[in-house]
């Protein structure tokens, strides 16, 4: 009966309409994001042989000026002299943030890949693999920010900060 009612053709289009509307709905697993920011920073010191950077997004919901849901992600290297260093990615899940002071507070957990580098991953932001009240020093007001250098290496720092809701 079903052959009957639906061709091939009538099918496939249904099929690829439906695969075209999952597709495009947004995931939404702690709701609609209130604040995304993007950051990226690069460094070198002088005369040392060691370097960092990192790339990454945020995610704050669960309100305007303080929140109960967000997440980062976000990739980070450290280089020294001979090779040795490392490269890790980084998964934060924020319980709680609080923007009323000027800068993003954050409470959650980090994940680290690989496992084995959470410790120096992690060393670096938040501190550690559970964290409570950490001020992650990015700004709580919409705009771009070009913030220089960090702890003296040559090198730049920026953060861009959306408001979506």
């Amino acid at each position: 009966m079903f052959r009957r009612v639906l061709s091939r053709p009538l099918l496939g289009l249904l099929i690829v309409a439906l695969l075209g509307v999952l597709a495009a709905a947004p995931a939404q697993a702690y709701g609609p994001a209130n604040w995304q920011i993007t950051a990226a920073a690069t460094g070198t010191f002088p005369g040392t042989g060691l370097g960092f950077g990192f790339w990454g997004w945020c995610d704050f919901a669960g309100g305007v000026s303080v929140g109960n849901a967000g997440d980062c992600q976000f990739a980070q290297y450290f280089h020294a002299p001979s090779g040795s260093g490392f490269t890790c990615e980084e998964s934060l899940d924020f319980t709680n943030w609080d923007a009323t002071g000027g800068t993003f507070v954050v409470t959650g957990t980090a994940k680290v890949n690989p496992t084995r580098l959470t410790g120096p991953c992690v060393s670096i932001f938040p501190g550690s693999a559970s964290f409570s009240g950490v001020d992650s020093g990015i700004p709580a007001a919409a705009g771009h920010y070009n913030l220089g250098s960090i702890g003296g290496a040559v090198g730049e720092f920026q953060i861009q900060v959306v408001q979506i809701g």
